[in-house]
């Protein structure tokens, strides 16, 4: 009976504690996840919209989404599979152009930049939202000089960066601003595959 006693005890006992204890832990993470997801949602789309409207200034912040990964995604302009593809698309209400998300491959992985487009096709502005490219050396082709060069851009010479002789490229940093070139390109067939703004 004692061994029976030490079997329950050393055994038994801790699995059925330890069990409890994930049971409680995984309920309160789900009650503390279903209580922030939408507030998390909601601000990641203020976030978004204020970045729109950075990009795209005479739209007064005001956009309707064509499509996103959820919504028309057969709408979504890819123009390398997995590498580069626009992953939502916003026209400004009154007319004034379209903004495009845009995932790139870069040197850390995949980073994502908004363009925004005005009504007659061409850029207005290029900001990068994410990116694990390394600080100081691939975030070189993220800075405010760099990306100015693409306001006014809307013939696309080259997909390539380097064969496209209206933007230069960051020296050391060829990777990343190829990518950045590239949404960039994304984003302008994308406005043309939508017909421009409608």
């Amino acid at each position: 009976m004692k061994n029976n006693d030490n079997a329950y005890h050393n055994f038994v006992k801790p699995i059925v504690v330890l069990v409890a204890i994930c049971f409680v832990v995984t309920f309160a993470l789900a009650y503390v996840y279903g209580i922030t997801a939408p507030i998390i949602k909601e601000n990641t789309a203020k976030a978004a919209n204020e970045a729109r409207t950075e990009l795209l200034q005479d739209a007064k912040g005001a956009f309707t989404m064509v499509a996103d990964e959820e919504n028309n995604a057969d709408k979504l302009y890819v123009l390398e599979e997995k590498k580069v593809y626009a992953t939502d698309c916003y026209t400004a209400d009154n007319g004034s152009g379209m903004v495009v998300t845009v995932k790139s491959n870069s040197y850390g992985g995949l980073l994502t930049a908004m363009i925004g487009i005005d009504k007659d096709g061409a850029v207005t502005a290029v900001k990068v939202t994410a990116h694990a490219d390394t600080p100081g050396v691939g975030t070189k082709a993220q800075e405010p000089s760099h990306l100015a060069q693409y306001k006014g851009y809307s013939e696309i010479g080259s997909t390539d960066i380097k064969s496209d002789p209206s933007i230069k490229h960051v020296s050391g940093a060829s990777i990343s601003s190829g990518a950045i070139h590239k949404a960039v390109c994304c984003a302008l067939e994308q406005f043309k595959a939508n017909g421009g703004v409608n």
